[in-house]
């Protein structure tokens, strides 16, 4: 029967008095990442190793950890078909054997002769070639030098003078010997210069032999076994360097009203270990801040005599002025000491949820790889697929153009995290759009971009200006301004359409504004904006509906308004 053991917290002295009474045995631990799990700023590694234990004390030592490491959540646990005590677990500064080091330091040091020795060797060849290429120059001055001096009246010429086609021969073998001996010397510099490469990396490694390599770690548990068995551990770490965000594809069809919803993570890493066909899993956790809400210290107001206050600064400034005739620095100006900050607790570092009072994992299915290089691997989470209620929405003074408008309900027990989201409508990218954090039935609307069977005109009409009133009673300006909406639908079906449009609206009792509208518009203020309203109509298929909708703004004849003109 196999025994859960004992959980050991890093560098809390848990050693059984039996594991400090004996020296321990040094065995080294095989236990690669086999469970990551990731969260906004950091994650949890998990390596896991199976190891055979002899009877007594051992340590066994995790190598390669990196230096990243958060030293207080090292943790260690494992299981063992007889008695197994887990100690101490440490994280510490890798060990080495001196004897290695000189070992390593002979070899690498061979290799720099043979090196030195292959360089020489270059040189020499570099320099045949250069020979030859000086001989080469040599022989074609003198033949061309030959045939340039002039010969007697009764000697022949020359026979290179004779034969042109001698003349293309010592060309020819010119260019070759020429192009051969360049070729040679540039292969032989090559060679030279990947030698020069090697041997500066040997040198440079043999100078970083004087001791382990800086900043390399080591995890070494204390275990005890009563009898040999075979024990397999779980080591546990977080580090900082790894983060994942949430990434989402909505697509909506149209014609079914339907929404389907896909989530997936962008996950990297930069730890200084890859995580190789790993158990991923991302959580919404952050273990990196601290567990505690902050806290708010009294906030003291009084009142005080202004009078009083008056006396009291000049009486300051006279002080301040005083001082400053006889070469004293004035006093600092007498205020309350605020409250001391309340004491409280402290907190141990634990996960904080990210919204809603909970956190919430999402197990990877599979096995995942993911590189310690900042590269970026896609994975899904989960698939929804909705029921939406499509709806059109324009605003035609600003843009005369309707946009479709998809709400449905989020069905997934698990809550979804805020992120960016492509919008695709029956199978075409329109654009991005943020998606908010939406719980288990809660409600959003995505606008999913233009409605091309939504036909919207905005035609303004004329602007009238005229004077009201009479001397008794006070004249005014009036301005009016009046636009004609028209919409026409060209869907199969039934679509709810909201238009919206804007009037001004006044800050000063003098200045009144009234709407004319027909029909009346079902909202106004909409979202508690000011002077925003809004139409929401059922259109049928080929129908058209056309909205009539101005304002007159009243003022005094000795006034004048700004900020009438429309932005």
């Amino acid at each position: 029967m196999r025994r859960p053991l004992l959980v050991a917290l890093a560098l809390l002295p848990l050693a059984l008095p039996a594991i400090a009474q004996d020296q321990p045995r040094r065995i080294a631990l095989d236990a690669p990442p086999a469970a990551v799990t990731v969260y906004p700023e950091q994650a949890t590694v998990t390596r896991r190793g199976t190891v055979d234990l002899p009877a007594g004390v051992s340590l066994l030592v995790l190598s390669g950890v990196p230096t990243g490491v958060l030293r207080d959540s090292v943790t260690a646990r494992g299981q063992a078909s007889g008695a197994v005590a887990i100690g101490a677990v440490e994280l510490r500064q890798a060990s080495f054997d001196r004897r290695d080091v000189d070992a390593r330091r002979a070899g690498l040091e061979a290799q720099q002769r043979a090196l030195d020795e292959a360089i020489a060797t270059l040189d020499v060849q570099i320099a045949a070639q250069a020979a030859q290429l000086r001989l080469i120059e040599r022989l074609a001055g003198g033949f061309v030098t030959a045939q340039r001096q002039p010969t007697a009246p009764n000697e022949p010429p020359p026979r290179l003078s004779a034969d042109p086609a001698a003349w293309r021969n010592a060309w020819d073998a010119v260019r070759e010997g020429t192009a051969e001996a360049g070729e040679a010397t540039r292969r032989l510099q090559a060679d030279r210069h990947q030698a020069e490469q090697r041997r500066e990396a040997l040198k440079a490694e043999i100078g970083m032999l004087g001791g382990p390599p800086p900043g390399a770690l080591e995890i070494a548990v204390s275990v005890q076994a009563a009898a040999p068995t075979r024990l397999e551990l779980q080591v546990a770490y977080q580090i900082p360097g790894a983060r994942w965000l949430p990434v989402y594809e909505a697509r909506l069809d149209s014609q079914a009203g339907r929404v389907a919803l896909r989530q997936e993570a962008i996950v990297a890493q930069t730890t200084g270990e890859d995580w190789t066909d790993v158990a991923l899993t991302l959580s919404t956790a952050r273990p990196a801040e601290g567990a505690a809400p902050p806290r708010l210290s009294p906030w003291r107001i009084a009142l005080v005599d202004p009078a009083a206050l008056q006396r009291e600064n000049a009486a300051r400034d006279r002080l301040s002025g005083g001082m400053a005739t006889r070469g004293v620095a004035p006093a600092a100006p007498m205020t309350a000491a605020p409250p001391p900050p309340p004491r409280q607790e402290a907190q141990a570092v634990t996960a904080t949820v990210q919204a809603a009072g909970f956190a919430v994992e999402y197990v990877i299915p599979g096995r995942a790889t993911v590189r310690a290089d900042g590269s970026e691997r896609r994975v899904r989470i989960a698939d929804m697929d909705a029921a939406a209620t499509v709806t059109a929405f324009t605003v035609p003074r600003v843009a005369p153009r309707a946009f479709l408008r998809a709400r449905f309900a989020h069905a997934v027990a698990a809550p979804t995290l805020p992120g960016a989201a492509s919008l695709y409508l029956d199978g075409v990218f329109v654009g991005r759009a943020s998606l908010p954090l939406l719980r288990a039935g809660e409600e959003v609307s995505l606008a999913f971009g233009a409605d091309d069977r939504l036909r919207v005109a905005y035609e303004p009409q004329a602007r009238r200006r005229a004077q009201e009133g009479s001397l008794l009673t006070g004249r005014s300006n009036t301005e009016s301004f009046e636009a004609l909406i028209t919409l026409r639908s060209f869907h199969a079906r039934p679509i709810d359409v909201t238009v919206e449009d804007q009037l001004p609206v006044s800050s000063d009792a003098d200045l009144t504004v009234a709407m004319q509208a027909d029909p009346a518009p079902t909202a106004r203020d909409v979202d508690d904006r000011p002077g925003v309203v809004a139409w929401t109509l059922t259109m049928a298929p080929q129908q058209e509906r056309r909205i009539r909708f101005g304002y007159t703004v009243t003022l005094p004849r000795d006034r004048q308004v700004q900020g009438l003109q429309r932005p």
